[in-house]
């Protein structure tokens, strides 16, 4: 049977040619699959960098605030171990300076304890010479004659202003100690003490810190006095109590208070 010319010009297909052609589809397929691939990847593998160029900043950063914070922590803890050291010392200032208080306070009540503080007598009574008039006004009114030989050191108005009314009390301090205490007796024995018809009050002349100490006792004072029992404020703030033949020392008005609290509930 006769053969065509096409048919003729027909190469037969063999296995070689086949691996060949699937091996171009291949490459092609691979080539088209890689571009593809890559230009999805692309805005992908972009914001990977920035997330990574992100991190390392960001690392870089929390690196330095480490160190800030690191160094800050130092800084803390020697301000600390300062404050400690300042409070120390503080403390030690706060000490003293209690200690230097009471010592002032002591040495201002000693240098008063020779001093008398007259109220009532109108202001100019005494005249250019204020020691010679109180001298004349103890000798005439207490009549002791321990006190003909009577010396003053000096006397003087209080250095408060001039009130618009009414007078300021006269200072007075005493040569002898035991001369005070005589007038200062005699004052407590006495009542309705009056000079030219004014009224007067003789008390010890205390400083205002010693003053408030005493007052501090006034209404704990009062009790005891209503209870008939006996008491005494001794110098320079110090409560003396005795009952049923028992004596109790108070060196504050709350501690005497709490005590007659005790004593008045049985």
């Amino acid at each position: 049977m006769a053969t065509s010319a096409s048919e003729a010009s027909v190469q037969p297909l063999t296995l070689v040619m086949l691996v060949g052609e699937l091996e171009k589809l291949r490459k092609d397929v691979t080539g088209e699959l890689t571009a593809s691939m890559n230009t999805a990847l692309a805005p992908i593998q972009a914001s990977l960098q920035k997330i990574t160029d992100t991190v390392a900043t960001h690392t870089a950063t929390i690196t330095g605030m480490e160190t800030a914070l690191s160094a800050h922590s130092d800084g803390i803890t020697t301000l600390e171990r300062e404050v400690a050291v300042l409070k120390s010392k503080l403390e030690t200032t706060i000490q003293v300076n209690d200690r230097l208080q009471l010592a002032v306070e002591d040495l201002v009540s000693r240098s008063k304890r020779q001093n008398l503080r007259v109220i009532g007598i109108p202001e100019g009574m005494e005249g250019d010479d204020a020691r010679l008039f109180m001298t004349t006004l103890f000798k005439k009114m207490v009549g002791d004659p321990q006190l003909d030989t009577l010396e003053l050191d000096c006397a003087h108005r209080s250095l408060a202003p001039k009130p618009p009314q009414g007078s300021r009390p006269l200072i007075v301090r005493f040569h002898k100690y035991a001369q005070k205490e005589r007038v200062l007796l005699w004052a407590r024995k006495s009542r309705d003490v009056s000079y030219q018809g004014h009224p007067i009050r003789i008390f010890e002349d205390f400083s205002a810190t010693l003053a408030k100490k005493r007052a501090a006792f006034n209404k704990v004072k009062s009790q005891l006095h209503k209870e008939g029992i006996r008491f005494s404020l001794l110098y320079p703030a110090r409560l003396r109590v005795t009952i049923n033949g028992q004596t109790r020392f108070f060196d504050s008005a709350e501690e005497a208070e709490r005590f007659y609290q005790v004593h008045s509930s049985k």
